[in-house]
């Protein structure tokens, strides 16, 4: 049976925690449970800052895991209240404990979890590289053996064809005589395919040059047309004037009329 000393000491710690947990205020991390979820319907308690109707919650942190409380509403973008109000009281001490244990259990297994990670990637980057680099040397060695393999075979049938007099010296040197033959008729195309495309090229660029000249030419006759026909037209209106100064003078007797006629009919023609 426990003492009334043992009593005592009990409601000191269970004290000393609830003053703990009144004190805190920033929100543990929490886990859904459909069974105490949404805001608040009352109208209290409010949040302190925001002064909005607040979150259910429950904690899944240390030794809070599993109470519930009515949390700050705002969670981004803005300063969160924290815990508004507890609806669960303290666990027990031995309680609380185990949860600490429990969490530390965890992590140190999470954080095992991790390093083991790190060190299989590790060995498997290794291994990868090392499969990497053993398979490029057996390709390596491969494509070796196959110009090794082809080149043996194209001896061993020239040995063949050899043995068998398949090949004289007169139908190797005809070979060679046809492959000459060959280059120099390819190079002889090239050539001839330089110098055609060299006359095309000339015979373009002399053309451009005609249909230059040709467009100068018509641009300085029109020009030129157009400036016979600024001066025919300075000229009649000249002519107007002095046909019109002509008829004045007649009109009013001046001058040698035999004259004037004269210049009327030039005048006029």
């Amino acid at each position: 049976m426990p003492s009334w000393n043992d009593e005592e000491t009990s409601s000191e710690e269970d004290c000393q925690v609830v003053s703990m947990d009144m004190g805190l205020m920033e929100e543990p991390d929490t886990t859904v449970e459909p069974l105490f979820c949404g805001q608040l319907e009352l109208a209290h308690p409010k949040c302190i800052l925001h002064q909005m109707r607040p979150i259910k919650r429950v904690a899944f942190e240390g030794h809070l895991t599993g109470r519930r409380f009515y949390g700050c509403p705002v969670q981004e973008n803005g300063v969160n209240c924290g815990v508004v109000e507890w609806v669960d009281g303290p666990w027990p001490t031995v309680l609380q404990r185990c949860l600490c244990k429990l969490w530390e259990m965890f992590h140190e297994q999470n954080l095992g979890r991790i390093h083991d990670k790190e060190k299989f990637e590790k060995e498997l980057a290794r291994l990868k590289s090392e499969h990497e680099r053993e398979l490029a040397k057996l390709r390596t060695e491969n494509d070796k053996l196959c110009i090794e393999y082809t080149k043996l075979v194209d001896d061993v049938s020239k040995m063949f064809d050899w043995q068998d007099g398949r090949v004289d010296k007169q139908v190797y040197q005809k070979q060679v005589e046809e492959g000459e033959l060959e280059k120099k008729k390819k190079e002889l195309e090239e050539k001839a395919m330089l110098e055609v495309q060299m006359e095309k090229l000339k015979l373009a660029k002399e053309q451009r040059c005609i249909l230059q000249s040709q467009a100068d030419i018509i641009k300085n006759t029109r020009k030129a047309m157009k400036d016979v026909e600024v001066d025919r037209d300075v000229l009649k209106k000249e002519k107007e004037k002095l046909e019109l100064v002509v008829a004045e003078l007649l009109k009013e007797g001046y001058g040698n009329k035999e004259k004037l006629e004269q210049i009327k009919a030039i005048l006029e023609s």
